[in-house]
């Protein structure tokens, strides 16, 4: 059976998110920022530490939930 790689391609290239399996993402100008198990919690942290930015979010998939195209 052929194994899947999670991730994400940008304009600067691909990002391997396969460490982040089944958490949120926040991603700021192609640069992962914060991860949380939850949205909550995540937005929570982008919030206190990073107030003026706008996040892309996302969740990633669990590698048995996949393959996904984001």
């Amino acid at each position: 059976m052929k194994s899947h790689q999670i991730s994400l391609k940008t304009k600067g290239g691909n990002i391997n998110l396969e460490r982040f399996a089944g958490e949120w993402v926040a991603l700021v100008e192609d640069k992962i920022v914060s991860h949380n198990k939850t949205l909550k919690d995540l937005m929570k942290g982008m919030k206190k530490h990073l107030p003026r930015k706008k996040p892309s979010v996302l969740l990633v998939p669990r590698k048995e939930e996949g393959p996904y195209i984001l």
